[in-house]
């Protein structure tokens, strides 16, 4: 499996913020997008790891779990205050492409705690070129959210 460098970075976007997650696998994607969204909420070294929230999403594309389970998370921050630092994708089955009817679904947790500070509120996932793609034996996808 290839060395991977960094988790995700922060890309330039005119009016929202932006990141690209990189994962050896999709799982590893999953968890890295969550991260990267964190890290721009908050400084996550304040975050202590003392709350466990599950989520569970449904959708008909990779893209369409990846968007919906970060737009779950966003839930969870607007209703309980929370910010999350550490992510287990506990169970990810995708849709069956050849199956228009085929329908995936993601359970996962998330850890975290109520932040010391707030950069700025994330309001949503969009989904906005959402590709999931594979370069150079990594999954890579680049995602916008709206503040």
């Amino acid at each position: 499996m290839p060395e991977l460098a960094v988790p995700f970075e922060e890309i330039p976007h005119t009016a929202d913020w932006a990141i690209r997650a990189y994962g050896r696998t999709l799982p590893e994607l999953f968890a890295h997008a969550a991260l990267g969204m964190y890290s721009l909420l908050t400084d996550l070294e304040t975050v202590p790891e003392a709350e466990r929230r599950e989520a569970l999403v449904e959708a008909a594309s990779p893209e369409g779990l990846l968007v919906a389970w970060l737009n779950e998370l966003v839930y969870l921050t607007e209703r309980e205050g929370l910010a999350f630092k550490r992510f287990e994708i506990l169970e990810l089955h995708l849709p069956d492409p050849r199956d228009p009817e085929s329908i995936g679904r993601l359970r996962a947790a998330a850890y975290g705690g109520r932040p010391e500070s707030v950069r700025k509120y994330i309001k949503a996932v969009t989904y906005h070129n959402v590709a999931i793609r594979q370069e150079d034996g990594l999954y890579v996808v680049e995602l916008v959210f709206d503040v």
